[in-house]
């Protein structure tokens, strides 16, 4: 109920200058955020930080009577200077009385961490040194009879810590006390409890309180104390109604924590995996008994306990419910620790959100859950930075997975979500209404266009960018010449585009963008032609009714420097003089060939020529050889015939 002021302001986020905003300012705020007309604390100094957002508006005038801040004088962005160190924040107070105290973040009312009230605010109590005796006092004051029954004091934030100052601490009550008030206690300033608040666990309580009790049956004979069995369609593989033997008959459970249910499905042999999911809603059998012959199990302390039978028993009475108590034992997933994904969207840049955390898919606790952990959620699925829509509130369903985390805490530049701090399974309750969802944004510029699903690049589903969201295109209307246009944005040739209408590269799971797609086939690029624009909610039903565009380009870029407007007119006088351009070719190719021929001929004959005057040369040179020879041998004695 605290932080800096931002208002939206022509569809952009924006804060407020602190120059002359007072409580009556802070009072319009407070009002038209739905808190209750008490003092607001207004903190100038940008004490919360500047924010990234414009400052876009100051000195603020307001008369305490408007519905919102828009109503008030002001000046507005532009007619005003202020400093980013300048920026308004303020603390507004809940409807409570000093000394009240609540429960929250529990499956059941009975349960839940323990807020009390000081100064009009709700805040936490510190777990340091907290007892059953403090927890039964607690359970006394909101009139849950405490003789006779167990009230279990939880530490650990095992119901969550909402981000809210820590007002007590060292709380010690003896029993005899009406109010946790009157216990002796250590009390910190609002400052020092909001410093507290990421250095401490919480307390929480359990009470254990029917309002009439029916002492339950002795004596059955149709089961062995201590034993449990799942009863419904997939019981053999962890998953059903959960059923225990007390005194001889079989009962249902009408209240069952994530440390009981983890004890339970070791029991049944589920061993591997400490997570498990526990249901309220009789997904598995509406028909089943909703009586259960006890209150409750609790499993204290760190011990791993292997039977329920090993835990403390609250029976003092029978407890009914709306449903009986159903379970899904974790099995493994063979996932990567830490990798996430969106489920059961209508779209796939959208749905719960699920994590995998030790080897097995489960999701997030909305309690805690900001547009900050989500961006951390949809950049590490690589989706687009703009802020996601979050919703803490099962919108897209619960699953049937456990829920793993709670009261996340991203700051934005972690990777994953496992680098975030969090709470994890066992040490916090989080009812199955409140799973965490989101819609991310595609990392794509507003009215560019992509084709997906081809085998080759130039093929595909037609997808454009709109809202941050690449979507589909329906083929109401979808032709060649659409299909031309997109061809050409991509950077391939208008000329052989072909248009499909039947879904042929594939239906992505993405809203529908664009319906009676209708160019002329002048256009430079698909948002330049006439269509029918659709919003992305009804994109989303319109999905299901129709098909959606494809392409097929040539892959032949379009000529350099050619001007758009121009180029079907080009296209058809290049085919007009396509023939001309082929005969010309012909002829140059006939000319050269006779070239060549001529060339050739000329070569033999003048080697011809040369071969003849060569061998006549030899036969005289040879003659003239001989006649010397024989000239050379006129005088010439014998060595033979000279006398010794």
């Amino acid at each position: 109920q605290e932080g800096r002021v931002e208002i939206c302001v022509n569809q952009v986020w924006g804060s407020v200058c602190d120059k002359g905003c007072d409580k009556t300012d802070a009072h319009v705020v407070c009002q038209q955020m739905g808190y209750p007309e008490l003092e607001p604390i207004v903190f100038p100094g940008s004490y919360f930080g500047d924010g990234k957002h414009p400052i876009v508006y100051s000195n603020l005038k307001c008369g305490g009577w408007e519905n919102d801040i828009t109503e008030c004088g002001k000046d507005n962005y532009l007619d005003f200077s202020c400093s980013r160190n300048n920026v308004a924040g303020l603390l507004c107070g809940y409807d409570c009385k000093d000394g009240d105290v609540q429960l929250v973040g529990g499956t059941n009312k009975n349960e839940g961490t323990v807020e009390v009230c000081f100064d009009n605010l709700w805040g936490l109590i510190e777990e340091a040194g907290w007892t059953a005796n403090d927890a039964e006092i607690v359970c006394k004051q909101l009139g849950y009879e405490v003789e006779g029954r167990v009230s279990t004091a939880y530490g650990g934030s095992q119901y969550g810590k909402p981000a809210k100052t820590v007002h007590l601490t060292n709380v010690q009550c003896t029993g005899d006390e009406q109010s946790i008030h009157e216990c002796t206690q250590t009390s910190y300033s609002l400052e020092e409890g909001k410093n507290k608040l990421d250095m401490v666990e919480v307390a929480g309580v359990k009470c254990y309180v029917p309002t009439t009790c029916v002492p339950p049956p002795t004596g059955g004979t149709s089961c062995v104390n201590g034993e449990i069995k799942l009863t419904g369609d997939n019981a053999n593989n962890g998953e059903g109604v959960l059923q225990y033997c007390y005194k001889g008959n079989w009962s249902p459970f009408c209240s069952l924590d994530e440390r009981e249910a983890t004890v339970v499905c070791r029991q049944l042999g589920f061993v591997e995996y400490d997570s498990v999911s526990i249901f309220t809603d009789g997904r598995f059998d509406l028909t089943a008994s909703n009586t259960s012959l006890f209150e409750n199990f609790t499993c204290a302390g760190e011990q791993a306990y292997v039977s329920l039978s090993d835990c403390n028993l609250a029976d003092s009475c029978q407890s009914t419910c709306k449903n009986a108590i159903g379970i899904r034992c974790s099995a493994t997933a063979n996932c990567e620790e830490g990798a996430v994904r969106l489920k059961d969207g209508d779209i796939e840049q959208e749905g719960r959100i699920e994590v995998c955390a030790n080897n097995i898919w489960g999701s997030i606790c909305g309690d805690g859950f900001d547009f900050t952990d989500a961006y951390v959620v949809c950049k590490e699925l690589g989706l687009g930075v703009s802020e996601p829509t979050v919703y803490t509130n099962s919108y897209f369903g619960d699953g049937n997975v456990p829920i793993v985390y709670s009261n996340m805490g991203c700051r934005g530049y972690e990777n994953t979500v496992l680098e975030c701090t969090k709470q994890e399974f066992g040490t916090f309750t989080c009812s199955r209404d409140k799973v965490a969802g989101a819609v991310c944004q595609d990392a794509c510029e507003e009215g560019t266009t992509r084709l997906v699903g081809g085998r080759e690049d130039t093929e595909g589903t037609v997808e454009i960018c709109y809202f941050n969201l690449w979507g589909l295109v329906s083929v109401t209307g979808w032709n060649d010449t659409d299909a031309s246009v997109v061809c050409y944005e991509l950077g391939y040739s208008r000329d052989g585009a072909v248009s499909f209408v039947d879904s042929r590269y594939g239906k992505p799971n993405k809203t529908v963008h664009l319906s009676n797609v209708a160019c002329n086939g002048s256009e430079s690029s698909l948002k330049n032609c006439d269509a029918a624009h659709i919003p992305p909610d009804e994109g989303r039903e319109v999905y299901m009714h129709v098909d959606v565009a494809g392409v097929s380009c040539s892959g032949i870029p379009p000529t350099s420097g050619v001007d758009p407007t121009n180029d079907m007119r080009l296209t058809k006088t290049i085919k007009d003089n396509s023939y001309l351009i082929v005969m010309s070719m012909f002829g140059v190719l006939l000319i050269m060939s006779l070239i060549v021929v001529i060339s050739l001929v000329a070569y033999l004959l003048f080697k011809r020529s040369n071969g003849k005057r060569d061998i006549h040369s030899s036969v005289n040179a040879q003659k003239m050889t001989l006649s010397s020879l024989q000239g050379q041998q006129q005088g010439v004695v014998n060595p033979v015939a000279l006398p010794y």
